[in-house]
């Protein structure tokens, strides 16, 4: 039987603001790779036929360049209309690209299997449904319950421990389709008044589904990661450099590649073209970085550690370890980031401290530092989309948007999620968050008096 995908790609992804702003978040760089790229680099090496993503018409072209090279791909581009329709009708946009409907592998754009998972639900029979247990409060997910190998509900963010695992992926055939055709305009299955969007739900055509016929259960048995709201991005990345970082065994060198005799590298490091690691630098871990990349003048980096393209990282700067820093960056003069990932094109200078994630084209101003750890030890409440929630990890992060600046001294305390297109000015002390296109500055009151000898006694 022939192997076909649709990859949902349309969506805004609004959750993981401020990285919304000026891209689809499935393009986001997860150590060093673009998120939708994950699944659809498995589902051409286990040989998949047809593989459709269906995206939003103003990101397609980014999420093109970022499968660029990948066999048998194609693309559905829709209308902000269309999107706002739906995942339902999104997918059912998606099969009118395939040849064959008999079987479906469907994927979520924004997550990450592991290879085996991913493959498991590949040779899945129809119809699946490819499950994690729930990390976090089911509030967050639309998800399900399990009995005996099979769906026994679907629910949408829900009270109460009833729903236990999150959705992962599904295998689906000409049965399943006519149900999600038939997709309600409001997820049907919800807690006496919980608010509902008008929106038709892929989940919620498989409730339709579930009338009549079994969604079998497959479990994840390694990790998955759903990308929805900035901490999980971070998450991700964390573990994706450890992962990476972790096959190496030994230094591997590209053509024009070297290591000074006087640095002090203390695990394995892959360098790409031309790059290369010079003197006094001190690496504890190992190290991944691509091409004409420079680490020199006693840098710190505590690995694992992933750095792209033509970046720039020098003088006694420390890099600690879980961290991803972009293509053509700088970290530079006593520059200290602490874990996360730094985009591309980003530039962090003079004794700067920053624990987070640093949008693309980003400037941090001299001796900009964050706040890391609150002063009553407590994880920081976030507010995603007017909603509070205490994240499982990174609670305390700072999250600075792309194209943004910020003056010399600024402060940011933890967890605080700065717009793209914003301006933190010197000296300011930043304890909320700020959205896109703002400028913040400090209106200081000044006191001018006259000072001469005369003062001393002459």
């Amino acid at each position: 039987m022939k192997k076909c995908a649709v990859i949902l790609a349309a969506g805004k992804g609004s959750k993981i603001f401020p990285y919304s702003t000026v891209r689809s978040k499935t393009t986001l760089k997860i150590a060093g790779k673009p998120l939708i790229r994950y699944n659809a680099e498995i589902l051409a090496k286990l040989g998949c036929e047809e593989i459709v993503i269906v995206t939003n018409r103003t990101n397609s072209r980014e999420i093109k360049d970022s499968l660029s090279g990948l066999p048998g791909i194609r693309f559905v581009e829709l209308t902000d209309e269309d999107c706002a329709l739906g995942t339902s009708d999104s997918f059912l946009q998606g099969t009118r690209m395939l040849s064959d409907t008999e079987r479906i592998l469907v994927l979520y754009g924004d997550t990450i299997l592991a290879q085996g998972d991913l493959e498991a639900l590949y040779h899945a029979p129809a119809v699946t449904a490819l499950l994690q247990p729930l990390p976090e409060t089911a509030r967050n997910w639309i998800g399900a319950s399990v009995e005996n190998g099979v769906l026994s509900s679907i629910g949408a963010h829900a009270r109460g421990d009833v729903i236990t695992h999150r959705f992962a992926g599904f295998v689906l055939d000409v049965s399943a389709l006519e149900s999600i055709r038939e997709t309600p305009e409001f997820f049907p299955d919800v807690k006496v008044g919980v608010a509902v969007p008008r929106e038709r739900y892929l989940e919620a055509g498989l409730l339709n589904y579930m009338r009549n016929g079994c969604v079998h259960a497959l479990e994840c048995k390694e990790p998955f990661f759903d990308i929805d709201k900035p901490w999980h991005m971070l998450k991700a990345n964390e573990y994706y450099c450890g992962s990476f970082c972790g096959e190496l065994t030994q230094n591997e060198l590209a053509e024009g590649a070297w290591i000074s005799q006087n640095a002090d590298v203390r695990g394995s490091v892959r360098l790409g073209k031309n790059s290369f690691i010079g003197d006094r630098v001190v690496i504890k871990g190992n190290l991944i970085a691509g091409d004409n990349t420079v680490i020199d003048n006693g840098a710190m980096i505590e690995g694992p550690v992933v750095i792209g393209d033509n970046t720039k990282i020098t003088n006694y700067c420390k890099i600690s370890g879980g961290s991803f820093i972009g293509s053509n960056s700088i970290v530079d003069h006593g520059a200290e980031f602490l874990g996360g990932m730094i985009m591309d094109k980003s530039y962090f200078y003079h004794y700067g401290e920053f624990y987070g994630a640093v949008g693309s084209y980003t400037d941090i101003g001299a001796a900009t530092v964050c706040g890391t750890l609150r002063f009553d030890d407590r994880d920081t409440e976030h507010s995603v989309l007017g909603r509070k929630e205490i994240p499982g990890s990174y609670a305390n992060a700072v999250y600075l948007g792309d194209y943004c600046r910020t003056g010399v001294n600024a402060i940011i305390m933890p967890g605080c999620k700065i717009g793209s297109y914003s301006v933190i000015g010197a000296g300011v002390i930043l304890d909320k968050d700020i959205e896109e296109h703002s400028l913040i500055y400090v209106k200081q009151e000044q006191i001018v008096r006259t000072w001469g000898t005369e003062k001393y006694g002459w």
